[in-house]
């Protein structure tokens, strides 16, 4: 018998759990909603990909929607303030600095640890009886046909067939659905790795984040709570597998050499990890009854760190568009998709451009692009409407995060 719902999200990871409780409210309403992910959801297993040892800088515009969602009141306990941004190139004059008491708000964002937050998206969807999990299950199968999306589902050795009016793909940015359904993922590769660990100085932090761009290539320190930083660190495969088979003093020593003194000396570092950057990019993000969401639609450099928070803004888009159509019209018409992937075209573009320009810009060799950088990052810095602008869509203040509850 094939069960039937309004939407099946493919994915339990952040984004995927995000939408999910961002329709709570459809749900309470009657909206069939269904959430299917290889990990079993349970707060305690957090096996799921996205919740892995690294950290995520949430903006201003996500604490505000995870407030609206009574999420918020859970999570800010393991969160850090960002205060303060410093973005510099090592080695070179000129630095933006941004402050949140410019722009009157408590915080430009938030820092927390992936494993923090899973916990607390997946007990939020536990505690909503009305939503359907379908965990731990693997789509085996998808099909589009007049009714919708039609999946087949294979969960404790029975096989499961599943339709629905609106199919979200968020199952990462090596998308087993997409692939399926032949809409194509570009791929762009950097050939660098991100080295990323927690790591702690005899300064106190006092909320500043630091960015800084070597010939390397990018590097983040992300203020945590116990005086802690999460360090990214972006550099070529070989120098990541390097640095991550340094003993701790040898590491200490490069990683000081990097950011210099100004933060203080390096005291502790946590275990390393390394993870291959490249920006992937569906080529479609909406056919009739299907939308592709988070890593799926947009896997991004990690510079600027904004991957979830845009995720999360079109998560919220979209929840938006439904809310506003349902049950009115159906929540896979091809009318309301397209209304949701307009809405979300500038900031995408906006967000993504971003990412990349940066990185590829800051490696540039030569005099004159070193010159350039210096001059460019000066006259921003002294600058207000320019600053004010890189400051609002740091923050996530821009496109779908204007005010609605869901």
């Amino acid at each position: 018998m094939k069960q039937q719902f309004d939407v099946v999200i493919v994915g339990g990871g952040m984004a995927g759990a995000s939408l999910a409780l961002l329709l709570k409210e459809q749900v309470a309403k009657g909206l069939k909603v269904a959430l299917v992910d290889a990990q079993a959801i349970t707060p305690v297993n957090l096996q799921q990909p996205s919740f892995d040892a690294r950290t995520t800088a949430l903006s201003l515009g996500t604490k505000r929607i995870f407030e609206n969602l009574k999420l918020w009141q859970n999570v800010h306990h393991h969160a850090c303030a960002i205060e303060h941004i410093q973005v510099s190139q090592q080695k070179q004059f000129g630095r933006v600095r941004l402050h949140a008491q410019d722009s009157h708000v408590e915080a430009m964002g938030y820092v927390i640890e992936n494993r923090a937050l899973g916990q607390h998206l997946w007990q939020a969807l536990l505690e909503n009886p009305l939503l359907t999990i379908v965990a731990p299950a693997k789509v085996t199968g998808y099909a589009m046909s007049a009714q919708g999306a039609d999946l087949e589902v294979s969960q404790n050795g029975e096989l499961l067939k599943i339709n629905t009016q609106l199919l979200i793909l968020a199952d990462g940015a090596q998308s087993e659905g997409c692939r399926q359904l032949g809409i194509t993922q570009t791929r762009f590769d950097y050939g660098q790795h991100a080295l990323v660990c927690n790591v702690s100085f005899d300064k106190p932090h006092d909320h500043w984040a630091f960015e800084r761009f070597t010939r390397q290539g990018p590097m983040a320190l992300l203020p945590m709570t116990d005086n802690r930083y999460g360090l990214v660190w972006c550099m070529s495969s070989e120098q990541a597998k390097h640095y991550s088979h340094l003993n701790e003093a040898e590491f200490k020593q490069a990683l000081q050499a990097a950011v210099g003194h100004k933060v203080g000396r390096v005291n502790r570092i946590g275990e390393r990890h390394q993870y291959p950057l490249s920006l992937v990019k569906s080529k479609e993000q909406i056919r009739r009854n299907v939308v592709v969401m988070g890593n799926a639609a947009h896997a991004m450099h990690p510079v600027a760190g904004q991957g979830f928070n845009l995720a999360l803004r079109d998560a919220h888009s979209l929840a938006r568009h439904i809310a506003d159509a349902w049950p009115i019209e159906s929540v896979g018409s091809l009318p309301l998709l397209n209304a949701y992937e307009k809405s979300q075209q500038q900031d995408q573009s906006l967000t993504i451009g971003m990412s990349h320009e940066l990185p590829m810009r800051f490696i540039e060799a030569g005099c004159q692009w070193s010159i350039l950088r210096v001059l460019g990052m000066t006259a921003m810095d002294i600058s207000y409407v320019p600053k004010k602008l890189f400051a609002k869509q740091a923050m996530g203040l821009v496109g779908s995060a204007a005010p609605w509850r869901p």
